[in-house]
């Protein structure tokens, strides 16, 4: 075990081919830290929900759109595979007298193409499909999140202009025209989110949870903005899914989201970011008492400790990548599209 804070029963020693029921949910806080841009066609993501489980008022609320989440932490992944040697950007060289079987390492393997190596962590827990050159169902599963606080204190509109390079809207007596108004999520808006990984290896656990704790930008025009933190409020090991993320953001809300019991007295942005928390981590136990699952809830804060001991020490972080990197290989000549031609057809 890479952690002592782990069961090693929660995990399998290696990706089965079918699903065993193993679960593990990795409880999040999502804060954004700036003003990010979750959108679609120029305007914020939004939805008409229940604004809590008691508090039966509808409100709409910002929407993070789940791709919006994986993506990211997805490319933040590969981003750190690449730098450790076990992915390659260059294009795979196709040989028809090859016989079937995995590229060596480093994989050649890019993003959402053809060119997906379908051997390596990311392939194999996100999943890919490649039309007839095959497919594999992502083991990470994950969901749209919805602001705890309603869109009509969420969000701000702000003025943006593009001067010339004297730093005015004009120049030669002629004035740009170029301003505009945009949307934007304020600072200090939660997403309570959940991300669960089915029948998780260990090496594949941490590297999906790395993934989460290193990713810092979401949405759009994330080089300038979209700053977001997130927060680990505590990881379920279960027998099957626990409860979504709509849900455990209605039941937030009506603990953090009223001042005292008065449905029109609702709190502002921002709430304080140890309250939440704290809040979060009582109310876990609560939930998951009504999914009737059998559970292990694992502290975040125990578990973030070891968790960043281990990523700040880059011999134990390549060790996590290189198991992961077995794993996913072995899983993918056994049951994936690189298995032998004879346990293909069942021979």
């Amino acid at each position: 075990m890479f952690l002592n804070s782990l069961r090693a029963e929660d995990f399998h020693s290696a990706i089965p081919e079918l699903p065993m029921g193993k679960y593990a949910h990795m409880i999040l806080l999502r804060e954004t830290t700036s003003f990010p841009l979750f959108q679609t066609d120029g305007e914020l993501n939004t939805s008409y929900v229940q604004a809590g489980r008691t508090h039966g008022e509808v409100r709409a609320r910002i929407t993070m759109f789940k791709r919006k989440q994986v993506s990211a932490e997805r490319l933040h992944g590969r981003e750190l595979l690449r730098r450790y040697g076990i992915i390659t950007s260059d294009k795979p060289v196709v040989v028809k007298s090859t016989p079937i079987g995995a590229p060596a390492l480093p994989y050649p393997c890019e993003y959402n193409s053809a060119d997906f190596c379908k051997v390596c962590p990311d392939c194999i827990l996100y999943g890919f499909a490649i039309g007839t050159a095959g497919s594999e169902r992502a083991k990470v599963m994950s969901d749209s999140a919805f602001s705890l606080t309603p869109f009509d204190v969420s969000h701000q509109s702000l003025t943006f202009n593009a001067p010339f390079e004297n730093g005015t809207m004009s120049r030669g007596g002629e004035t740009r025209s170029s301003i505009g108004e945009q949307d934007h999520v304020l600072p200090q808006v939660f997403f309570p989110a959940i991300i669960t990984l089915k029948d998780p290896t260990e090496a594949g656990f941490l590297y999906v949870l790395n993934n989460v704790l290193r990713t810092s930008r979401y949405g759009a025009q994330t080089t300038r903005t979209g700053t977001v933190e997130n927060h680990l409020v505590g990881v379920v090991f279960a027998n099957g899914e626990i409860f979504s993320n709509l849900k455990l953001t209605q039941a937030l809300y009506d603990q953090v989201g009223y001042e005292g019991d008065h449905e029109r007295a609702q709190i502002g942005v921002p709430l304080e970011t140890a309250g939440v928390q704290t809040a979060a981590t009582a109310l876990v136990p609560t939930l998951l008492a009504e999914d009737g699952l059998v559970t292990h809830w694992l502290d975040g804060a125990t578990l973030l400790a070891e968790v960043n001991a281990l990523t700040r020490d880059e011999a134990r972080l390549q060790s996590v990548l290189d198991q992961a990197a077995r794993e996913a290989l072995t899983y993918a000549t056994t049951y994936g599209v690189y298995r032998p031609k004879e346990r293909a057809k069942g021979k």
